[in-house]
């Protein structure tokens, strides 16, 4: 998976489709502002399942300041967010949080810099490493070659009317592609002036905020989606956001470790929240659905343990794992819903539960 500017490029681009139909011209990511108590926003965007996806923005506004959780994964979207925090108040933004390592969730941070040249971003010391780590060193390459490149390929595919497997496209291929391209025309220059913000403010287990009559934890309650995940915590108005810990409508697992994500999620479900803000999708009220996402992980990791145990290699744990009772509760018999999870979800999540049950994970 490619995480510069949120593309899950692998998961969704196994159609090409035809030229027939012109491509519409894509407008930006939509979003939705929820008022989750006094001064406390979250602006959930509507793209989970696309090949871009933006994280959701947690905005606290204090008596002096504004602490936004994550920056969305490109200064556009960054932007619409910071234009809608100026309507509701003057406060300079003085901290952004970020929740973990993956781009959707800090491509925007020099947005913040930008405006506000006082702000600190904030991390688990994980996340930082992992940001030089995973994401720097490719960084220019993703987002001026492969991502331009990808475009290029995708159009050449469209125009020849042939899916990936050399069938003919569907109607529903051509919908989906003209949506794709449209998308990626209005990415690449979006991309192009992009930069790395890394955090200045990193922490191992915990960070308390005290503004004005509000307080803020920032806590790191183990590993899960990443090494590095955090969740932000306000225990007066008991509004917790937990990052890719919980996405909705289907999990996220690429560089997930399996066992550890099941222990957070306990830790998450002990805190006594009246809305869950998850990293992508929809507002949680209640525990039904971050159940749902612990039997998914316990019986990948169950089934995937006991692959290893009769000695099967990645390919027979792939085909022995099956999880499709799991799937329906998910999808709902969604197309959509469907491929994310098998994508976004099935593919990296066999794989590293059969990693961690040969004990070569760390």
């Amino acid at each position: 998976m490619r995480i510069i500017a949120g593309t899950l490029v692998s998961v969704l681009l196994a159609v090409s489709s035809t030229g027939a139909a012109q491509i519409h011209k894509y407008a930006g990511p939509k979003f939705e502002k929820t008022r989750l108590a006094d001064s406390v926003y979250a602006f959930v965007f509507d793209n989970p399942l696309g090949p871009a996806v933006d994280g959701t923005a947690l905005v606290i506004i204090n008596d002096a300041d504004v602490v936004v959780v994550d920056a969305q994964n490109t200064p556009w979207a960054a932007r619409a967010v910071l234009a809608e925090i100026r309507k509701l108040t003057r406060n300079p933004v003085r901290y952004v949080v970020t929740t973990h390592w993956h781009g959707y969730h800090w491509q925007g941070n020099q947005v913040y810099q930008d405006t506000f040249p006082g702000v600190e971003f904030i991390a688990h010391v994980n996340t930082r490493e992992d940001i030089e780590k995973e994401a720097m060193p490719t960084f220019d390459q993703t987002r001026l070659k492969d991502i331009p490149n990808d475009m290029a390929d995708l159009e050449k595919r469209y125009a020849a009317g042939l899916r990936r497997d050399g069938k003919p496209y569907t109607r529903a291929d051509s919908v989906m592609m003209q949506d794709v391209i449209a998308l990626y025309r209005w990415l690449v220059p979006e991309i192009r002036d992009m930069r790395v913000i890394e955090p200045t403010i990193t922490f191992t287990d915990s960070l308390i905020f005290h503004r004005g009559k509000r307080t803020i934890e920032i806590r790191y309650l183990g590993r899960g989606n990443t090494r590095g995940d955090i969740v932000v915590w306000l225990p007066t108005e008991r509004v917790l956001a937990t990052g890719d810990l919980l996405v909705n409508p289907v999990p996220y697992s690429f560089g997930s470790y399996l066992g550890d994500w099941i222990k957070t999620l306990g830790a998450i479900r002990a805190m006594p929240a009246s809305v869950i803000v998850p990293g992508h999708g929809a507002l949680q009220r209640d525990h039904t659905y971050l159940d749902r996402v612990v039997s998914l992980l316990q019986s990948t990791l169950d089934q995937s343990r006991a692959a290893v145990a009769k000695g099967l290699d990645l390919a027979a744990t792939r085909t022995a794992v099956n999880l499709d009772s799991l799937r329906r509760e998910f999808t709902g018999g969604d197309a959509a819903k469907a491929r994310a999870f098998d994508g976004y979800y099935v593919q990296p999540a066999v794989e590293r539960a059969w990693l961690e049950a040969r004990g070569e994970l760390r």
